[in-house]
């Protein structure tokens, strides 16, 4: 018997037994106002238009700078271990050999302890909460390392750094796509992105100033982590206080705006905010190729992430000392954020590009590694080495293409969360195979570098593999369904709205 349904069918569906699906918050609200009604006035698209464009606006106004806030600090937080290193971190806690690699990768581990819960608290609870507990008690964490007098009790403080963290970058992701439309929420993602660069390039200077502080009350490094940790409070508390958990509760929002809000994200039919856990979108997500090539590729790309931790020693290396590091290392932040910029503007140019921009901007990144590592050996300039290692950061631009396209490629809340949840433990464990590529007390990286050059040819490979099979299942589901047309977006709105997977969604087609 067939038991595939129509458009029709499934509005019908929803018209009747309006119960019989786990709904959305904005679910009644959205139906509606299109269950009965499905092509609008020219002067009702006009108005409709101009207000989404106000919405939009306003969530720029409101809730951008802060989610800025919130990926910069995360970051630059994750930074301070390269900081505090140039400052008698290693001496003062007594690393020798490996320990200090193990102080850098156990924070991934505690990212993986984090992951089966973080599942859990992403699907069911409020994202703007969860975001503010998380960053107040990672600044807690941080003030406390100050404290740490031994090799054994940083790696205690970086553990839980890391299991309290876990939440914090699919909330983030889910959170833009509550409140940001497919085509400009990749823009949004690129922006925030680019903060992991705007930070670190302010806070570099930050840390110059703060490594020259004489004084007996702190040691060096611990000032880094001083002023981090309270600022990370800081923020958490405003994300508690300030930030809506969903468009229907945007205090600076009109009740004409919110429906308006709950309309446009309700296109990406990928829902909004629901509260139900269910099992069975974990056996979609097990059964989809698409998952699988995700998981492998943030796996391939988070092993260069290495460098995080060992980037003010690879400078230090090409013959600069500790306080010119710190200088010199401020180019890669330009880049970084540069190449976050000039990417956002061409995504919302030519609308989205998420797996062109997880692949050519790579390009770069490898011209510059290959470089750095064709001149290891004989009289190169140390400049002409660090201007070449400063391109290596174009990389970053391919994580936030990455969360854009899980984000809107990935529908259903359980399902989505578990991939995240999955992306996360890949995360992780690319993190924590990235440090021992490094050796320890080295003056010389080219073994580690060439390994690296290597991960970035395999992600760009990875990065073709997963846009041939959404160009494949595209053409698959038009075969099959046929082309949605406007009641087709509508009926897959109202799906997206019933917690609906993107494979149960049959409007539903991969945004590449």
């Amino acid at each position: 018997m067939n038991t595939t349904h129509t458009e029709k069918d499934v509005i019908t569906t929803a018209q009747v037994e309006p119960e019989s699906q786990p709904q959305d918050e904005g679910y009644d609200i959205y139906a509606q106002r299109h269950l009965d009604k499905f092509e609008r006035t020219e002067e009702e698209v006009e108005a409709w238009e101009a207000c989404s464009k106000r919405v939009a606006r306003k969530f720029d106004h409101y809730l951008l700078a802060m989610m800025c806030f919130q990926v910069g600090v995360n970051y630059i937080d994750k930074a301070a271990l390269a900081w505090a290193v140039l400052f008698g971190f290693q001496a003062d806690l007594g690393l020798v050999g490996k320990d200090y690699s193990w102080v850098s990768s156990m924070f991934y581990f505690g990212y993986l302890a984090g992951q089966i819960p973080s599942v859990y608290i992403t699907a069911r609870l409020p994202l703007a909460k969860v975001m503010g507990i998380a960053c107040i008690g990672w600044g807690i964490l941080l003030l406390g390392s100050m404290g740490c007098k031994n090799y054994g009790q940083m790696l205690a403080i970086r553990f839980l750094l890391g299991l309290i963290e876990a939440p914090l970058v699919p909330s983030l992701v889910s959170y833009t796509a509550l409140f940001y439309t497919k085509k400009e929420g990749t823009a949004r993602t690129l922006i925030w992105g680019a903060m992991q660069g705007a930070f670190y390039l302010v806070f570099s200077l930050v840390a110059y100033g703060l490594g020259h502080v004489q004084n007996d009350a702190l040691r060096q490094w611990a000032w880094i982590f001083l002023v981090l940790g309270l600022l990370s409070v800081v923020l958490g508390l405003g994300w508690l206080l300030l930030m809506p958990d969903t468009p229907m509760k945007a205090r600076f929002l009109s009740d004409e705006e919110k429906v308006v809000a709950i309309e446009r994200v309700a296109e990406n039919m990928t829902g909004t905010k629901g509260h139900t856990f269910q099992p069975h979108q974990i056996l979609d997500a097990l059964s989809d190729p698409l998952y699988y090539l995700t998981i492998l590729y943030v796996f391939v790309s988070m092993v260069p992430n290495g460098l995080s931790s060992f980037n003010t020693l690879v400078i230090s290396s090409f013959g600069f000392n500790q306080f010119n590091t710190l200088l010199v290392g401020l180019p890669s932040s330009i880049v970084s954020a540069g190449s976050l910029i000039t990417w956002s503007f061409l995504a919302r140019r030519y609308g989205g590009l998420r797996s062109i921009g997880m692949a050519l901007p790579l390009i770069p990144a490898i011209a510059g590694m290959a470089s750095v590592y064709a001149t290891t050996y004989g009289d190169y300039s140390k400049w002409g080495r660090a201007v070449a290692y400063w391109l290596v950061n174009s990389y970053a631009v391919c994580w936030p293409f990455l969360q854009s396209h899980i984000g809107v490629n990935f529908a259903g809340h359980t399902k989505r969360a578990f991939v995240y949840g999955s992306v996360l433990v890949a995360f992780a464990a690319g993190n924590i195979v990235g440090p021992f590529i490094f050796p320890s007390g080295s003056s010389n990286y080219s073994k580690a570098l060439a390994i690296l050059l290597v991960f970035f040819c395999v992600q760009i490979l990875i990065a073709a593999a997963i846009r041939l099979y959404m160009v494949w299942s595209n053409r698959r589901r038009d075969r099959r369904f046929g082309k949605v047309d406007r009641q087709g977006e509508t009926a897959g709105a109202l799906e997206g709205l019933q917690d609906k997977t993107d494979r149960e969604n049959t409007a539903f087609r991969y945004v590449l």
